[in-house]
């Protein structure tokens, strides 16, 4: 064997143990207890051939404690230099603070599986069996034996289920090649920004005695919260509902002569608005009211409840739409009270609105800019058999699970934005981030592995189009370069990812942030100044860390600072728009391939699909949905879990998200009918009927002919319950309810007297009241419903296959399971009607 090839593997075993370890564990942190093993003895490199080289962990776990090189080691360590050598002692020593609840719901989860699959690529059972389950047991492993400060790398391997691990030296040859190629690629793209600021700088005036912009401004202010309601996703024909309130800190400076702009913050994936206490409080100390609202759906009370077992995904698809329209709705909050309180009006300048928001709240802040989401790239991207690198796609791969349709989230009462360390490349793409259209700035930092500061914040720049556009470069800079930690959230990221001089980081993203909004929102052009190159160069002349601020960047700077074609393509050719009218496979086929179970389920819809008091996607159907997919995984015989991925439907588009293969199955209340074209339905899982939701004080006759003569009944609009009203009761007043909140709204008409009952499917009308704990202000009759309505799940008509797959899991022990668990217990009185109707 030559010395060449030994010293490659050596250098490729060192950047397998810092990088891909360190990295995978650092992107779940941003993000069945295994059984007892007697663990990896050693890790055997294959060279395409039974040749085999082997370093036992036994010499990995000495040179880790004492820094000496023994046995087999050594033969890979005298080809390493002490650098390297260094490195991969720290990698070994490392300790990742997770506990063994965090560990296993993190290895469970889609990302968390889509990372220690894309690690299992190179580290194996066998040289031809992806270690997924190894790793994954491994890990789990890890942390039920770790000590109080966490677990390490070796702690991993004496957990790996058998005696060896197989790694190919061909596919670490690739990863080492790839590798290298990215960080000496990043390397140069960090060269080529410093080189434009040095040119920037010396084109431009030399700026005079500036103040200091990250000393706190003169104003006094005040902090109140806001509550808001999200009733709907308004951008969308389709109309993907939601419904919940979230709080809205706002800082609100005093003294002021006349309305104040507006900006709004938005927190990253998993973390607080109690995040961004400190630059809120410094934006309103400059005269700008600041608003900082809390997304439930992706905040860091969410994450911890996931990561105590509650959630079925750690992020669901419709977040990427959510969280935008959460800003839109909070700015027809501030309208609304603008147009009532004259205290707001005086308070608020509703013309001068800007957002700033960092990592997945950065994505957010470009969406409200104008980016668009680009699903095609996003599926391309994420179905690639290569190794994926850039651990923020996870992320971001959930995407690909939305509607194939046109989602226009873009704000335009929003005239500046600032996007943090934003994730892009996947779900936006250069034809998104060409639609920007208004003053943009995007900060970054250079050695950030959360989002990969050349795919997420570099590229993403040259894609821009509009002007004035900035990229602002913390050197050296992690994720977390500009952020600061609650206390809620302290414990969360350990400091190796959040990285040294964030002091520094602070203090420059404070200067820029004002600077940015006073010259943007309120027209002061003596604010560009700080916005230039030579000003950063300044502020950060003598720190440890630098701040580069451009106007402009080209692919050509980048491919001459790198010397030859970059290894990722700095402006990816346009991707063919997807084409769903024509089904090209069969659903099984497609689960077989891509592994994803896609499931759409209501949210407004207890107790089948709810959002619960505890923010939390709960309901039958999402347990059904577990149950198909472990049931999947055994039928296919897959090597991994079905991944489910799961998105909310409604009475509007329950259908076409089925019949334009959106997703595989709807469930909700969905009673069985013929008439639908496209779609069919299962065998029923459940019987309901009509029954009339009326006060406990007023009991109707039991002639409901007689009864239900000139009373005021309400409905839902578009149910089989109005059409049967129509049909059986014309003389009845029908009062239709409509949208998200239309059963809430019609029981609370009941409540105080604007309706007389409300016709309703019992299981829905019972779930609603249980929910209120209002059970004895209500009562539903007759004791028999008015008709029988069989549920079941909705399914695309041109698939028998995977009709009969579903029907055949419906009267399995998992699906009855599911059943017995929701509606036994809590309903019984369901079960009665489903023996009620089917004897009938």
């Amino acid at each position: 064997m030559s010395k060449k090839l030994l010293k490659g593997i050596s250098k490729i075993v060192s950047s397998l143990f810092v990088f891909g370890s360190v990295a995978t564990i650092g992107c779940l942190l941003e993000t069945t207890t295994a059984k007892p093993s007697l663990g990896a003895e050693e890790i055997r490199l294959y060279l395409n051939s039974p040749l085999a080289i082997a370093i036992s962990v036994e010499s990995l776990e000495n040179f880790a404690a004492t820094g000496e090189i023994t046995g087999d080691l050594g033969l890979i360590a005298r080809f390493l230099d002490e650098s390297t050598l260094n490195n991969l002692r720290q990698g070994l020593q490392r300790r990742f603070p997770l506990d063994l609840i965090q560990t296993h719901h993190l290895a469970y989860s889609p990302l968390g599986r889509d990372a220690i699959e894309q690690v299992g690529k190179v580290i194996k059972f066998t040289p031809n069996q992806n270690g997924f389950y190894g790793l994954r047991a491994a890990v789990i492993g890890a942390a039920a034996n770790a000590e109080s400060e966490g677990w390490t790398i070796l702690d991993a391997l004496k957990q790996f289920p058998t005696d060896a691990i197989e790694i190919e030296v061909g596919d670490l040859l690739n990863l080492q090649r790839e590798l290298t190629l990215y960080f000496d690629y990043n390397r140069a793209a960090v060269k080529a920004i410093k080189e434009q600021a040095k040119i920037e700088a010396k084109s431009s005036p030399k700026p005079g005695k500036l103040s200091d912009l990250s000393q706190p401004g003169a104003y006094a202010f005040n902090r109140e919260t806001l509550t808001v309601n999200n009733p709907a996703l308004r951008q969308t024909q389709r109309g993907l509902s939601v419904n919940y309130d979230f709080p809205v800190d706002a800082y609100l400076p005093q003294g002021l002569s006349q309305p104040a702009p507006i900006v709004i913050i938005s927190h990253g994936f998993g973390a607080v608005k109690e995040n961004f206490v400190s630059l809120a409080e410094h934006l309103a100390s400059y005269g700008f009211v600041v608003l900082v609202p809390d997304h439930v759906g992706s905040d860091l009370s969410y994450r911890k409840t996931y990561l105590q077992g509650q959630l079925n995904t750690l992020l669901s698809p419709i977040e990427f739409l959510n969280r935008p329209q959460e800003i839109s709705f909070l700015i027809d909050e501030l309208e609304k009270l603008v147009a009532s309180k004259d205290r707001w009006a005086k308070l608020l300048d509703l013309e001068r609105i800007g957002v700033m928001g960092h990592s997945l709240g950065g994505s957010t802040a470009l969406s409200l800019a104008g980016a668009e989401l680009d699903r095609a790239r996003l599926v391309e991207t994420c179905q690639q058999d290569n190794l994926i690198l850039n651990f923020s796609l996870y992320l971001q791969c959930r995407g690909q699970f939305l509607p194939p349709e046109n989602f226009d989230l873009k704000e335009p009462r929003i005239k500046a934005a600032i996007a943090a360390h934003p994730l892009a490349s996947g779900i936006f793409g250069p034809e998104g981030m060409s639609k920007i259209d208004i003053p943009l700035m995007i900060t970054a930092g250079s050695q950030d592995v959360i989002a990969p500061v050349v795919t997420e914040q570099i590229h993403p720049f040259v894609w821009m189009r509009s002007q004035p556009k900035y990229l602002a470069l913390f050197d050296p800079g992690t994720h977390f370069a500009t952020g600061e930690q609650s206390a809620a959230g302290a414990d969360t990221i350990p400091e190796f990812l959040i990285g040294k001089y964030r002091n520094f980081g602070r203090e420059y993203f404070k200067s820029l942030n004002v600077a940015f909004f006073e010259a943007y929102l309120r027209d002061r052009p003596e604010f560009l100044p700080y916005l230039s190159a030579a000003y950063g160069r300044a502020i950060s002349a003598n720190k440890p860390m630098k701040l580069f601020a451009v106007k402009s960047l080209t692919p050509t700077q980048l491919e001459t600072a790198y010397g030859k074609t970059p290894p990722i393509s700095i402006v990816p050719p346009a991707v063919e728009t997807e084409v769903t009218s024509v089904k090209e496979e069969s659903i099984l086929s497609e689960i077989k391939r891509t592994g994803v179970l896609k499931v759409a389920m209501r949210r407004d819809a207890a107790p089948l699909g709810y959002i619960d008091a505890r923010q939390r996607w709960s309901g039958y159907c999402g347990d059904l949905a577990i149950a198909l997919a472990e049931h999947l995984t055994e039928k296919l015989d897959l090597d991994l879990e079905v991944e489910l991925a799961e998105l909310p439907s409604n009475l509007d588009n329950r259908f076409s998200l089925v019949r334009d293969n959106t997703v595989h199955l709807e469930c909700g209340p969905n009673t069985i009918r013929e008439d639908i074209e496209g779609v069919t339905f299962s065998n029923p899982f459940l019987a309901t009927g009509t029954r009339l939701l009326t006060k406990s004080n007023n009991q109707l006759e039991s002639n409901l002919d007689r009864a239900l003569e000139k009373l005021r009944v309400g409905v839902l609009k578009n149910t089989t319950t109005a059409q049967f009203l129509q049909d059986n009761y014309p003389q009845a007043n029908i009062v239709y309810f409509e949208g998200a909140n239309g059963q809430s709204e019609a029981i609370e008409a009941v409540r105080n007297g604007a309706l007389d009952t409300f016709a309703n499917d019992s299981v829905l009308s019972l779930a609603a009241i249980e929910k209120q704990n209002t059970f004895k202000n209500y009562v539903l009759q007759p004791t028999r419903p008015l008709t029988c309505d069989f549920y079941g799940l909705i399914l695309p008509a041109d698939d028998p296959e995977w009709r009969g797959t579903v029907d055949r899991f419906l009267t399995q022990e998992r699906a009855e399971r599911v059943l017995q668990t929701w509606f036994e217990r809590i309903f019984p009185s369901e079960l009665n009607d489903l023996e009620y109707c089917l004897n009938r």
